[in-house]
């Protein structure tokens, strides 16, 4: 089985630092509506490094690889599903005031 060398490893690890700085560096920075998707995209970012080097999934079989992702399409699906029912719910009735 094919192992991830030393040198891909120190690269990710300094990889992984530059971004955490990255992020720390932005929390003081003011992007407006763009704080949250940057946050979640450098998050995303360091995610999937962690994953395929420390984790190695880089040098994984194949039905490996398929079982990760099937795990986060169908988080994927359920949080979607989550967001349509919120999205598409009627309001609740008011009710009438209990009586005194």
């Amino acid at each position: 089985m094919r192992a991830i060398s030393e040198r891909a490893t120190l690269l990710t690890l300094l990889a992984l630092l530059g971004l955490t700085a990255l992020s720390f560096a932005l929390s003081y920075v003011h992007l407006g509506a763009l704080n949250i998707p940057v946050a979640i995209a450098i998050a995303a970012v360091k995610a999937t490094l962690v994953v395929t080097v420390f984790m190695e999934l880089a040098v994984e079989k194949f039905t490996v690889k398929v079982s990760l992702i099937m795990g986060f399409v169908f988080a994927a699906l359920l949080i979607g599903l989550m967001v349509a029912d919120v999205v598409t719910r009627a309001d609740a009735p008011l009710l009438p005031p209990p009586p005194s």
